[in-house]
């Protein structure tokens, strides 16, 4: 009888210590999935704001060149109008592209290999973006120096310092919150 009654308290404190061990997993899986949704949720919230604001700098920059005149001939108008163009709406595609691009990092329906190939993914998708985008601004800026007056162009240089800097920063964020995601999805992985 002892030893039947032995066996049970055996299987029940087996069962217990289970239950426990499924308990701590599951806690330390919602910090992680918590680890990784906060830099996810900053990268979209950063993207979604940017899509949304990107599109209002086009007014300003065609105010600007109304307000202070243009100084060059009609083909380079032509030519500053559509690198402004062309500057703004792949800045605005880009953002929108990263939006959709981090969708594809879904932590409840993926695994964290499979989510941290996609941060991978994302991170070349930012780089090659980014790097485009400053082509285009730097031939942009190119431009835009040779066809405006002095006042504008001291402008076009104090803007061009603030871009940069701006820039730079949000540059650094990006890459510093895409780091913390990645870190997050390798230590998912690892607890996995």
């Amino acid at each position: 009888m002892e030893l039947d009654e032995l066996k049970n308290k055996w299987k029940a404190l087996d069962e217990h210590i289970k239950s426990q061990d499924n308990k701590i997993q599951h806690l330390t899986d919602q910090i992680i999935a918590g680890k990784v949704k906060s830099p996810l949720d900053t990268l979209r919230r950063h993207c979604i704001i940017a899509a949304i604001f990107v599109p209002f700098m086009l007014p300003f920059f065609f105010w600007a060149y109304d307000f202070v005149g243009l100084t060059c001939g009609e083909s380079q108008k032509l030519l500053l109008y559509t690198l402004t163009w062309l500057f703004v709406g792949f800045t605005f595609v880009r953002e929108v592209y990263f939006v959709f691009d981090l969708k594809g990092i879904n932590i409840s329906k993926a695994t964290a290999v499979e989510s941290l190939q996609q941060t991978i993914r994302f991170r070349n998708h930012y780089k090659w973006g980014v790097t485009i985008d400053l082509i285009i601004g730097i031939v942009f800026l190119a431009v835009a120096f040779t066809s405006m007056n002095q006042m504008f162009m001291f402008g076009g240089i104090v803007g061009g310092i603030i871009g940069s800097l701006v820039g730079i920063k949000m540059y650094r964020f990006y890459n510093r919150t895409i780091n913390n995601l990645e870190s997050a999805l390798r230590e998912w992985n690892e607890e996995s």
